[in-house]
């Protein structure tokens, strides 16, 4: 890409003075040439910024003379500082020879080494030299003038009371009527067969905003409750087998390792045979995705499923066969205003608000009505003063007016990335190189950033630099570079260049809009491509386009291997492949021709092996081969003494790691979860820079046994090359952040465990323990004490954040966690407690201060749930001293507790006064519990947030009731089950295969009811109100069945019976909006007859238009069965 030429220029300048560069120079004999290019260097560093504010083509092919030779330095001075660390080596080695057998190495290898060395580098850096004082005598030619350097960037993310904008909450008015508008179309009838309705407009008018609006409304989730809801982009570059994958998956089922599409086009019908589904296709480009890929596959689906399409072209939405043509307008300036007063004013700002809204309004006016555009400025006014001065700037800003910009792209955008921070810049271009509407991660965005060496050591905040140079903080307190990363990441999101995906929690991933994509494309210009192999072949052919490569995407769902073109180019820095699944084979040569890479992803491809020469590769600092069928990594990777990411996630062919890795000094983060390693090279502890490791694997000091196996006698293999490493090796990575460790039961003893230090890692954040519970054992209750033992020394630190145990055969939890205080792990926020089988008691976890999500699932010896789950204290009474307990949980999940009878918090009345409890609690699931036998009752006074409340498999329990706050409940399999009562906000009841119930009463205002029995011939009881004088849901205008009720070949006499029981149900329900289903003719007289009824009562429901009721009786919904 393109690279902010001060940007570089600077950090190079930082390199050129890091001890490490200067030594090696001296080493190496070239101190006097790297001493002259870092002179001219400064002396060229001061116009750079002038430069870079111009757009002539005079300028611009200085910036990018100036570019090349950064780019050509770079890689010169790492290699000076490889050769530097390769000569000390020699020369340790060699002395350590000498002093014990007199003489076994040659003296002078490492000095004809050097002097080679020095030879070959001295005149490429003399070249440089030459270049750059051809390039400073150009800048008086150019005109360009000094302007101070500031060598410090400073974060302008700003810090607010409220979290960044979220786009689905500040759209302007006139979106939440075009929303309701379209969902009643959507959910009405038709007589169209799959009908199409379709969203056009230009790009960044919110086409798609407006669409994941409705997928996330209310009244169409209702509505296709348990249905498929499937939302993906259809953009040009996406591949037909990715499309039809994920709606596989979104429809529920799995498409494997499938990626054919003669396979997935029969199991994507299979999976939606006689279902009705709600499909979004965002962003389409041609109407083929419809008529040549989805049309046919679709086809098995129920006929009223619906499609909603967006597009830029009205002519694809008509080629589509589109029943409703939605126009999207742009916004008034005043809802353009309200929209920016959201984003840039908090509550107390009227009267900065009022003050500012003359130059807000003509700022909205240049804006022409496009969200995507005021939301890009609106990102930028809030990190600005709510001054006129400061406005008045972004106002008057010739951003405005630029002409060089690709097609549909608007100045607002433009001057949204003109107004980024240097650094920023680098990284917005940096997102170019993913695919179109790609799901970008923050972990992924953070690698990036740190592997192609936008962050560096130096990128601190300002105070932090002063504290350093005043001596009060070590080189250890630096600010790691992955936290200046993810703070980048916050500020590009609060500036709405990034837009979080809502599946995703904590914003941890986003997608860019495809205008602001195609920006940052246009800025990158012909040092970066993204697209498929034709298309590059194209790009390179073309004369009029010379360019000279450094980054390069390749999105081809056909391409096997590396064509020639792209071996030629032999600059390039980055090699990634997105969506490319048949990609197979590594060139030969590739180490050897792109020995500059720095990136090089091959993720999601059928590499199955790497090349020895892959050692070659000195300057790569990421590999990426996860989701691959490799089977072997090659020693030489040892010899890559830059990578900083090694990611080798659910590769299920390879089985080790080789000792080579032990020479990645540089290594911050290593992934192999979901890898069968048999365990981890000894020595791992030396890579002292590990910043997280996925997937630790155990090896116990005495022998690595495995107890799982065949009686608990199985050895554990050995590692090729040597022994696999221990916990022990954990002590010294004293900068983890991120821990997971697999094979807990491998553990020999406890002071193993202890040696990890775990308690003592300062600055971690997430840690997952996974052992296996032991199937055969010659000796099992002493594999169960000494788990226990092992799990009381793997005290974590009081940092930690997000905690889960997965597998653990105790008896009891270690007593670090049975401690009644809170001060032990006050920091976390998710728990995850899997498979605990043997634990008779869970921890007291009620004081813990900012828990907000508790999952506990196999705790198969819990038979009660009492006072000591909030607090453990004397006896079996609640210390009620405590003001709050779970003060901050929202999330609770019971699962897969099959002993579990009684829960009770030990509460009196006078505690109700004094102490709260799960005041934040929304959501409650409880799954596979067949001995519970009721829910406390204190949930009634305390849990005032509860608004879902899921419960599935609880055999024993016989009555659900006074949840005031509730607005949704299911209710699955729950054999016992006898009353449901006093729901007084409930809005939507599922009930399936409840036998015993017998009542539901105090749920006036439900609008939905479920009911889903396969197997019942007949309604419930207790949902007929025949002869009753008072409505039984009064406020219901929505009844799904999916049940033998209306069953083709059921026995008239039962067809009857239930369209009886049926009528008196719907005459004590208010007017149903919409009735349909399949009925007889004499079926469609009793409803007619019954609704003519009920008109006679609450006026007119519905004109008979047709002679066939059921193409307007729309509101109950007859499953398939």
């Amino acid at each position: 890409m393109a690279m902010i030429a001060e940007v570089f220029v600077s950090k190079f300048l930082d390199m050129l003075l890091a001890s490490a560069i200067a030594e090696a120079a001296k080493m190496l004999g070239v101190p006097d040439e790297i001493n002259k290019f870092h002179k001219r260097l400064k002396r060229i560093v001061l116009v750079v910024a002038d430069a870079e504010n111009f757009d002539s083509d005079a300028i611009n092919h200085w910036l990018s003379e100036l570019r090349d030779l950064m780019y050509d330095a770079e890689d010169i001075i790492e290699e000076c500082r490889i050769e530097g660390r390769k000569f000390l080596r020699l020369k340790s080695s060699s002395s350590r020879c000498v002093v014990s057998v007199r003489f076994c190495y040659p003296p002078n290898i490492a000095c004809m080494h050097k002097f080679r060395f020095h030879c070959k580098i001295g005149k490429r850096i003399r070249d440089l030299n030459i270049k750059l004082d051809e390039l400073a005598k150009d800048t008086a030619f150019l005109r360009l003038a000094c302007t101070p350097r500031d060598p410090h960037y400073k974060s302008t993310t700003i810090s607010r009371r409220t979290s960044p904008v979220v786009e689905l909450e500040v759209v302007g008015e006139k979106i939440e009527n075009d929303t309701r508008m379209l969902v009643d179309l959507l959910i009405g009838e038709h007589k169209e067969k799959f009908a199409i309705f379709a969203i056009v407009g230009i790009g960044g008018i919110g086409k798609t905003t407006l669409a994941q609006k409705i997928y996330n409304d209310e009244k169409l989730r209702v509505n296709f409750h348990q249905m498929p809801r499937i939302s993906l982009c259809a953009s040009q570059d996406f591949p037909e087998s990715d499309l039809l994958r994920s709606i596989i998956r979104q429809a529920g089922g799995d498409p494997g390792e499938n990626k054919e599409k003669e396979v997935l086009e029969p199991m994507l019908s299979q999976v939606i045979t006689n279902k009705r589904f709600f499909l979004i296709l965002d962003d389409v480009w041609d109407s083929q995705v419809w008529d040549k890929l989805l049309r046919k596959p679709l086809q098995s689906g129920s006929a009223d499923s619906r499609i909603l399409i967006t597009t830029r072209h009205e002519v694809i939405a008509g080629q589509m066969g589109s029943v409703y043509i939605h126009r999207v307008e742009k916004l008034s300036h005043e809802d353009g205003w309200s929209l920016i007063c959201k984003m840039v004013f908090e509550k107390g700002d009227e009267q900065d608000m009022r003050d500012l809204s003359d130059t807000g309004t003509q700022i909205v006016k240049k804006c022409d009505g496009l969200p995507l555009a005021l939301k890009t400025i609106g990102g930028v006014l809030r990190t600005k003063e709510k001054k006129r001065s400061e406005w008045k700037k972004v106002l008057s800003s010739p951003t405005w007016s630029s002409t060089k910009l690709p097609k549909g792209v608007r100045g607002a955008l433009y001057l949204s990335y003109h107004d980024l921070p240097s650094p920023l810049k680098q990284c917005f271009i940096c997102l170019s190189l993913f695919p179109e509407d790609f799901i970008i991660h923050e972990s992924v965005f953070v690698n990036s950033c740190i592997a192609e060496g936008f962050v560096t050591s130096k990128d601190v905040s300002v105070f932090v630099n002063s504290c350093i140079a005043e001596g009060f903080v070590t080189s250890k307190d630096v600010t790691p570079l992955e936290d200046v990363a993810k703070e980048w990441w916050k500020e590009l999101v609060q500036r709405n260049i990034l837009q979080p995906d809502p599946n995703w929690y904590d914003e941890s991933a986003c997608r860019m809009h495809d205008l602001l994509r195609s920006l940052a494309q246009n800025i990158a210009g012909d040092e970066c491509f993204v697209g498929d192999a034709r298309a590059f072949e194209n790009k390179i052919m073309d004369p009029s386009s010379p360019i000279k490569l450094r980054h390069l995407s390749i999105v081809d769902g056909n391409i096997e291997t590396i064509p020639d073109l792209i071996m030629e180019r032999t600059s390039l820095r980055t090699l990634s492949f997105f969506r490319s699944p048949h990609f197979n084979i590594l060139p030969k040569d590739l180490y050897r021709k792109l020995r500059s890479l720095r990136v090089l992803n091959l993720s999601g491809t059928t590499i199955n092996s790497l090349r020895t020469s892959l050692g070659d590769l000195v300057h790569l600092r990421s590999l990426d081969i996860s989701h691959t069928p490799i089977r072997e990594i090659p020693e030489s990777i040892g010899n890559l003494t830059n990578l900083q990411f090694l990611m080798l996630q659910n590769c299920k062919c390879l089985h080790s790691l080789p000792s080579g890795v032990l020479g990645l000094i540089s290594l911050r983060n290593l992934n192999v979860e979901d890898t069968p390693l048999d365990g981890l090279p000894m020595g791992i502890g030396r890579l002292q820079q590990l910043y997280s490791i996925w997937g630790f694997v155990v090896n116990g000091s005495e022998g690595g046994r495995s107890i799982v196996g065949d009686g608990g006698k199985q050895e554990h293999k050995g590692h090729k090359d040597g022994s696999f490493c221990t916990l022990e090796e954990l002590k010294s990575l004293s900068q983890l952040r991120y821990l997971s460790i697999y094979k807990l039961e491998r553990v020999s003893n406890r002071a193993e465990a202890r040696a990890a230090a775990l308690e003592a890692k300062p600055h971690l954040l997430f840690l997952q323990m996974y052992c296996t519970l032991p199937s055969s054992s010659s000796d099992v209750q002493e594999e169960i004490k000494r788990i226990g033992e092992v799990f009381e020394e793997l005290r974590p630190p009081p940092c930690l954040e997000q905690f889960e145990i997965h597998g653990y055969f105790g008896r009891e939890f270690p007593s670090w966690m049975m401690s009644p205080s809170s001060s032990l792990l006050p920091n976390i926020r998710r728990l995850y407690l899997n498979n605990c089988a043997l634990c008779q008691q869970l921890p007291p976890l009620g004081m813990l201060p900012r828990l907000d999500y508790l999952r506990i699932e196999g705790a198969s010896a819990i038979m009660s749930v009492g006072p000591e789950f909030l607090l453990l204290a004397c006896g079996r009474k609640i210390d009620s001293s405590f003001s709050t307990y779970f003060p901050k949980l929202r999330h609770l999940r019971f699962e897969d507790m099959p002993n579990w009878e009684e829960w009770w918090w030990g509460w009196e009345e006078k505690d109700n006064q004094t102490t709260s409890l799960l005041p934040s609690l929304k959501e409650m699931t409880i799954y596979g519990c067949p001995k519970l036998k009721s829910l406390p009752e204190s949930l009634l006074c305390h849990a005032t947030a509860l608004k879902r409340l899921q419960i599935k498999d609880a055999h024993s329990l016989r009555e659900v009731q006074n949840l005031p706050p509730l607005t949704e409940l299911i209710l699955i399999r729950n054999s016992s089950l006898e009353r449901v009562s006093n729901f007084p906000a409930l809005k939507y009841l599922e009930i399936s295969h409840c036998g015993k119930l017998k009542g539901v009463e105090g749920v006036d205002a439900v609008e939905h009811i479920q009911l889903d029995d396969r197997e019942a011939e007949s309604l419930p009881k207790w949902s007929v109100g025949a002869g009753e004088e008072q409505p039984r849901f009064p406020s219901l205008n929505k009844l799904t069945l999916c049940n033998k009720i209306y069953r083709r070949g059921l026995p008239a006499s039962k067809r009857c019976e239930s369209t009886c029981q049926l009528r008196d149900t719907l005459h004590h329900s208010r007017p149903f909006r919409y009735l349909s289903s399949i009925f007889t003719k004499n079926e469609q007289h009793h409803y007619f007859t019954c609704l003519a009824r009920r008109s006679q009562h609450h006026g007119p429901i519905l004109t008979r238009s047709k002679t066939s009721l059921t193409t307007i009786f729309r509101g109950i919904h007859i499953g398939n069965v």
